[in-house]
């Protein structure tokens, strides 16, 4: 993590940052399929914003909270200490030993019956729990 890279962090980085996040830890296991997983492969704007969403979606669901940051502002290397605010929100997501499986499902529209929403609710607090006490050790 060079001051070089974080002042205006390319997408690849981002997408490799993601890529590393997932394979230590599971976080946003199967948000993304196909040409997604390869960082460069995806070379259009429109690509890497619709990229972009679906992190930013999945770290909001599990953090619980609406993150100042634009994917097209990322993209155009615009805003990086928001970009990084989205990096460390990324992190607590990852390393709170949260299930992210149903928020994937969610932010991929996938699901959505009554008993899945009780789940979510029992889900939710359970990781409300997490969360505080992975700050508590921060």
């Amino acid at each position: 993590m060079s001051e070089k890279l974080l002042t205006k962090p390319p997408f690849r980085y981002l997408h490799d940052i993601f890529t590393a996040t997932c394979a230590a830890t599971g976080y946003g296991q199967g948000l993304f399929s196909g040409e997604e997983l390869e960082g460069k492969s995806i070379t259009d704007k429109e690509a890497k914003i619709n990229w972009l969403v679906k992190l930013i979606s999945l770290t909001e669901l599990v953090v619980g909270e609406e993150l100042d940051v634009k994917p097209t502002k990322i993209v155009a290397g615009h805003e990086p200490e928001k970009t990084n605010a989205f990096l460390q929100a990324m992190f607590r997501a990852a390393t709170a030993g949260i299930d992210t499986t149903p928020h994937v499902q969610q932010v991929l529209g996938i699901g959505g019956d009554e008993g899945a929403q009780e789940d979510d609710a029992e889900a939710a607090a359970a990781e409300e729990q997490a969360r505080a006490e992975a700050e508590a050790q921060m």
